[in-house]
């Protein structure tokens, strides 16, 4: 059995038999192989071979692509740099691994890996170039959402507790640095319970994206909106007084009181606004603010009401 596998057996293989060997192998992998001549300036490099899981990437076949320098599988999200990360590592006779954006036949963008090494002569010169490609678009698409779900709330699309409440940790530590203004706005449904109740969770749900979708409407780009947790909200305002947080909050309780969101369900909310002193933690001023909203549920509901400013107090 050893006899028959042996060192003989492998002296037997010519250099036919290895070559077509490679080349049953290259062309079952499913790594697109790109192989060019070694000419990095236009019209090269030029492509000599690709194999079927390279086609099938691409959307091109062979015949498309022979003679033909890849550029042209390049578009406008194409990353620059990359490209020019990638000449500059090649000049110098190493090989380069990158990722950027291609687009197929049909035009459709994807997101690619590759690592193009070169082949040198005898001399070191660059006779060709072999990249090795990879699809990785839903593989990043997934890289994407997990990041996004890590930072936002699922139903709403609005920054989750835990990211709103670094958001704010990160806020109050600037405006404590560089003494801007910094208020904060705690927002909560009035009587959301009853809409679950009479209408149903899918109700319930719809409404707190469209509460969403007021918010984000309303916002600045450096402000920050956060569901803090079942029916509450918090926006985050730097460079804001309690005045302008307060029209603000007041533009949002309208707007929300005058309009049915879905299937005929009218909801209003009440507010707290807290605005930043005193070398206030962020769990302090959110207690501050957190106080003011319980007044305005105890004074009606469908109201704002903006916290005294805190006296300075080393305890705060």
């Amino acid at each position: 059995m050893g006899s028959a596998v042996g060192g003989d057996t492998l002296h037997d293989f010519n250099e036919i038999t290895w070559l077509r060997i490679f080349r049953a192998s290259v062309e079952q992998v499913d790594e697109g192989i790109l192989i060019t001549d070694g000419e990095l300036d236009a019209p090269g490099p030029r492509i000599l071979y690709a194999n079927p899981a390279f086609c099938r990437i691409s959307g091109y076949p062979l015949d498309e692509l022979l003679g033909h320098d890849p550029r042209f599988l390049q578009g406008p999200e194409t990353d620059r740099d990359v490209l020019e990360r990638l000449r500059r590592t090649l000049e110098a006779g190493s090989a380069f691994s990158g990722q950027t954006i291609n687009y197929r036949k049909d035009n459709t963008p994807y997101e690619v890996q590759w690592t193009v090494s070169p082949v040198h002569d005898e001399h070191g010169n660059a006779q060709q170039y072999v990249a090795v490609l990879r699809d990785v678009t839903e593989r990043e698409a997934l890289h994407r959402r997990l990041q996004y779900l890590a930072y936002h709330d699922a139903l709403t699309g609005l920054l989750n507790h835990q990211r709103i409440q670094t958001v704010l940790g990160d806020e109050v530590e600037r405006a404590r640095r560089y003494g801007h203004d910094l208020t904060l706005v705690v927002l909560d449904l009035d009587h959301f319970k009853a809409v679950n109740d009479q209408h149903g969770h899918a109700v319930g749900d719809r409404v707190l994206r469209a509460v969403a979708e007021i918010l984000r409407a309303r916002l600045r780009t450096s402000d920050a909106a956060g569901r803090w947790g079942g029916e509450e909200f918090l926006l985050v305002l730097p460079h804001s007084d309690a005045h302008g947080a307060r029209r603000v909050a007041e533009a949002v309780r309208e707007e929300l009181a005058r309009q049915a969101l879905c299937d005929e369900v009218s909801l209003t909310l009440s507010a707290g606004v807290a605005e930043y002193a005193f070398d206030l933690s962020p769990e302090t001023l959110f207690r501050i603010a957190d106080q003011a909203l319980y007044r305005a549920k105890c004074n009606g509901r469908n109201r704002v009401e903006v916290a005294a400013p805190p006296s300075a107090d080393p305890q705060r």
